[in-house]
């Protein structure tokens, strides 16, 4: 999955309530500011996330630790004040997520779902979490269940990430023929995102399935120019390495940090490159300091 977008989903429906939350507040007579106490568990949670969980010795991060402290005790003050808000269940479930306790925050998320001030979109949003928390603790099958049981809904909004996690998470449990039927659809749709299009390019392109990588990149290369370099390693695979050259380049002006990322992560993808040119810019990337 594309990160920007996996993020943009993830939280994504709590964020969008504290602005009917702040209203409504103001006119009330309570003591305590929900409204301040729940943004600041945001942002602590927000700073987590940001974070590694350890450092470079192995060693849990105690500054971590303290940020994800104190949101809890912050979420735990406004339920005192005001029990049972759905934006606060799913901050929840982001602490549980930041300490890899992944069931224990999708039933955070399934709670919060339940909430009878969650609205329709946040609501969607939650499933997403909901099914990618039970993907992360193994139980993939749960998460199929989950999508497909909110199926309706989540298409009207977000039918092709459907499309794309299931196809995910599918090939998380080996069932590739279902991967590839959901792909191959979603490619075939005139109407689907450069995002979806690169997401989906990715699961192909480790599946093996070289040639429909390559129709999904081309979907998302002019929009999105990190898809460059997912081409770039399609084609270092297919031996061309003149438009491998070409690509990565290209993406290298656009998206340096990124690709830089992405190279350490992909080592192995780039190991047994031959070709000079392709390893001075790779060398040059990872001598690069950080920005």
């Amino acid at each position: 999955m594309n990160e920007a977008t996996s993020r943009a989903l993830l939280y994504g429906g709590a964020l969008a309530v504290l602005g009917g939350i702040a209203a409504w507040w103001a006119n009330t007579d309570k003591e305590a500011d929900v409204v301040t106490l729940l943004s600041g568990a945001n942002a602590q949670l927000q700073m987590a996330h940001a974070m590694p969980s350890f450092d470079l010795e192995g060693v849990p991060l105690d500054s971590r630790d303290a940020l994800i402290a104190t949101a809890i005790d912050q979420l735990e003050r406004v339920e005192r004040v005001q029990p049972g808000m759905a934006v606060t269940a799913e901050f929840r479930g982001f602490a549980h997520m930041l300490h890899g306790e992944f069931r224990e925050a999708a039933a955070c998320y399934e709670q919060a779902r339940a909430c009878e001030d969650c609205g329709d979109e946040q609501r969607d949003v939650l499933a997403f979490n909901q099914a990618r928390m039970l993907a992360k603790a193994g139980e993939g099958v749960r998460a199929l269940e989950v999508f497909a049981a909110n199926k309706d809904a989540l298409d009207d909004r977000y039918g092709h990430q459907r499309v794309v996690e299931e196809a995910a998470i599918l090939s998380e449990l080996g069932r590739q023929d279902e991967v590839l039927s959901r792909l191959q659809q979603l490619l075939g749709d005139e109407h689907a995102p450069p995002v979806a299009r690169l997401q989906a390019g990715r699961l192909l392109l480790d599946a093996g399935h070289d040639g429909l990588a390559e129709i999904a990149f081309d979907g998302a290369r002019q929009a999105l120019p990190i898809a460059d370099y997912y081409y770039a390693r399609l084609k270092l695979r297919a031996g061309d390495v003149d438009t491998c050259l070409e690509s990565l380049t290209r993406v290298v002006d656009a998206r340096p940090a990124e690709v830089r990322r992405l190279v350490t992560r992909d080592a192995g993808a780039w190991s047994d490159v031959r070709d000079e040119r392709i390893q001075r810019l790779l060398d040059l990337q990872l001598a690069s300091p950080g920005r």
